[in-house]
């Protein structure tokens, strides 16, 4: 099933948007901020986020229905969600291009697999078939290091740059892709490697196990 989060996880939040008011009010004043502009109903324009969770909700997706999309879509395709070797061995042999391995925050599945402890099943199921991204705990650029010496080809960030919108726009998304930026650069500094292409499984300590 497409399922939506566990939202009494968010009560938590509610003190913090009490205590804002002003951005409160802005926000729901808003009424693009209502709809998903990316998902265009014919005839009607924008997707309501209103309608988002029964359509979440009311939908059964199967290894079927990938291979459908890549029947139907002519270009490249990147299966996320994928932490095991079976999910990533499925996902090529399907057709697409690449994985990403995610569990979505963590806030569905709050006590599956954490990207790193899966990242290094998966890199060894794909077997150099295509990239294998990764997001989920990359909160710095140490993360972004550690997750390329475990075979990631790159990273994906969602927080950081939302952080920096709320912050200051799109100033603050740029300034949020240049802290990571820096860091890693600072952290391949310390560790003597002048480039990307240097980092190897020698720069970290993999549990056996994984």
């Amino acid at each position: 099933y497409l399922m939506s989060g566990n939202y009494l996880r968010m009560i938590p939040y509610l003190p913090s948007v009490l205590c804002k008011p002003r951005w409160t009010a802005q926000f729901l004043a808003d009424r693009d901020a209502m709809f998903f502009p990316n998902i265009q109903i014919p005839g009607k324009g924008a997707c309501p986020a209103s309608d988002v969770r029964s359509l979440l909700t009311g939908a059964v997706v199967t290894w079927a229905d990938l291979t459908w999309i890549r029947q139907v879509w002519p270009g490249p395709i990147l299966a996320k969600g994928v932490l095991s070797a079976d999910d990533t061995r499925r996902a090529f042999d399907t057709g697409c291009a690449g994985v990403i391995v995610s569990n979505h925050g963590g806030r569905q599945l709050d006590t599956c697999y954490p990207t790193v402890r899966a990242l290094p099943e998966v890199v060894r199921a794909a077997h150099g078939q295509g990239p294998v991204l990764v997001d989920g705990g990359i909160r710095r650029g140490g993360d972004i290091l550690k997750a390329l010496c475990m075979g990631a080809s790159a990273c994906l960030v969602g927080r950081a740059y939302a952080y920096g919108l709320m912050a200051a726009g799109g100033a603050g998304v740029a300034r949020a892709i240049a802290m990571l930026k820096a860091d890693l650069e600072r952290t391949m500094a310390l560790l003597g490697c002048d480039t990307v292409r240097e980092l190897d499984g020698s720069f970290v300590d993999v549990p056996k196990h994984w």
